[in-house]
């Protein structure tokens, strides 16, 4: 292979210039002899780990933060990939790591370490299962913003509160309109929605139950679309909502059907006769607004630790064969699972302020638990997704060479042209910026 068609070394996407590799590999042999006899054998015992000794470098005049943070990513725990110039994309796992640099010597340095080979464990291992831990928590974080509620609710004061319900089912009605549902689940849905509709007079003395009958309704709906993350666009679009005046505009009666089912919102909220029934209603308002928007972000939560997600490409390609473009170019991406993740844990964290400062210890500590999970899931299992990474050429280059050069296999073409939707199927040219999935 010539020099110009290797692969640029990098590991966990930080490249650098990998000077030289020596590896072991083989079966592990053991020879059986015996006292006076001129004959034995020697016994397979099976394969010997494949492990590398990988001597690199980096060189420029920001020389100090390229070893920085290739020293940042072979020390993170876990296995990583590897991209090999020779042998291509590898998931190792780096033992002993060394570096030097010398004062002599500016504008250079050099690391050296061990990589060795996953393999697949064959005995039971301690790892917690994180998807299901977010679902764990979730439940918990449900039943204690329930509760909240149930304390806070003044059932002597119930006026304007089924318009204010009824605001609130209205837009889970329309929200959901247009998603791509499961037609017996989604008609199932809609009859609870309106079954609800009609014993919310009833609901309102109980606010336990109004909590867990209202609030059930928006959690579901991750159970009647064909994917679970479709449900996070409704359960933003409700926190985009109800994050204003809604509620208190619901409960004094100055939202119309016509706003409910615009979606926007009326001038300012009316002031009752009695100030005290007003900030009694107000309360009211608050608290179901509180509860909307919490459940609304333990939803997404549910939703992202319920979601099957899609391995690497090359780990299923009978799978991703079957799919067509459009559904190729919408595999979730580990970065964009991380961008999902780590925004719904920043709303979680927001969300644990409020109960802080509002005095509900109880869903504080679990919004803080529930933040936890799902950081620690996102992490786990954006390790196992595609990775996408920027390729800007500086000359026509055919697409099969920006395939073998970024993820050594040019079977991998057709996506990348698929991706990108390329005028031009066969060439990439100096003006594209092309995204690749490895």
């Amino acid at each position: 292979m010539a020099f110009e068609d290797r692969l640029t070394a990098s590991f966990r996407g930080v490249e650098f210039l990998l000077e030289e590799a020596d590896g072991e590999s083989g079966r592990r042999a053991i020879p059986h002899a015996y006292p006076k006899k001129e004959v034995g054998y020697t016994e397979d015992n099976g394969k010997v780990l494949t492990q590398e000794r990988i001597s690199g470098r980096v060189v420029g005049e920001d020389y100090l933060a390229q070893l920085k943070a290739i020293l940042e990513a072979l020390n993170k725990p876990g296995p990583g990939e590897l991209i090999h110039p020779w042998f291509g994309i590898r998931k190792v796992q780096v033992g002993k790591v060394s570096h030097k640099l010398i004062n002599r010597v500016d504008g250079t340095a050099t690391i050296n370490f061990e990589v060795y080979e996953v393999g697949e464990n064959l005995f039971p291992n301690s790892k917690s299962d994180t998807a299901t831990q977010v679902k764990s928590e979730a439940e918990k974080t449900k039943d204690a913003v329930n509760t909240a509620f149930a304390d806070e609710f003044d059932i002597s004061t119930l006026d304007g509160m089924g318009d204010m319900v009824d605001a609130f089912l209205d837009d889970l009605d329309e929200l959901t309109r247009g998603l791509p549902s499961l037609p017996d689940d989604l008609r199932q849905w809609t009859d609870r929605l309106m079954r609800t509709k009609d014993s919310v007079g009833k609901l309102l003395a109980y606010p336990g139950e109004l909590a867990r009958e209202a609030m059930g309704l928006l959690e579901d709906i991750k159970g009647v679309v064909k994917d679970p993350i479709r449900a996070l666009d409704v359960y933003q679009n409700v926190q985009n909502r109800w994050s204003g005046m809604r509620a208190e505009l619901g409960a004094t009666g100055g939202l119309s059907r016509n706003i409910s089912s615009a979606g926007g919102m009326a001038g300012s909220v009316p002031k009752l006769a009695n100030p005290s029934k007003n900030a009694a209603i107000q309360a009211n308002a608050q608290a179901f607004k509180t509860l909307t928007l919490n459940s609304a972000i333990v939803a997404s939560c549910s939703a992202l630790g319920e979601a099957e997600i899609v391995k690497k490409l090359d780990d299923e390609p009978q799978l991703v064969e079957s799919l067509s473009g459009a559904e190729r170019n919408a595999i979730l991406t580990g970065q964009q699972l991380k961008s999902l993740g780590y925004g719904i844990a920043d709303q979680l964290a927001l969300y644990a302020a409020a109960a802080v400062e509002s005095n509900r210890s109880a869903v504080w500590r679990q919004m803080r638990a529930l933040r936890q999970a799902v950081l620690a899931d996102t992490r786990a299992r954006a390790e196992l997704l595609p990775q996408v990474s920027i390729y800007k050429p500086k000359e026509s280059v055919p697409v099969a060479l920006v395939a073998w050069q970024q993820t050594g296999n040019t079977e991998r073409r057709d996506s990348i042209v698929l991706r990108n939707g390329f005028k031009n199927p066969a060439f990439v040219l100096p003006t594209d910026t092309v995204e690749v999935i490895g």
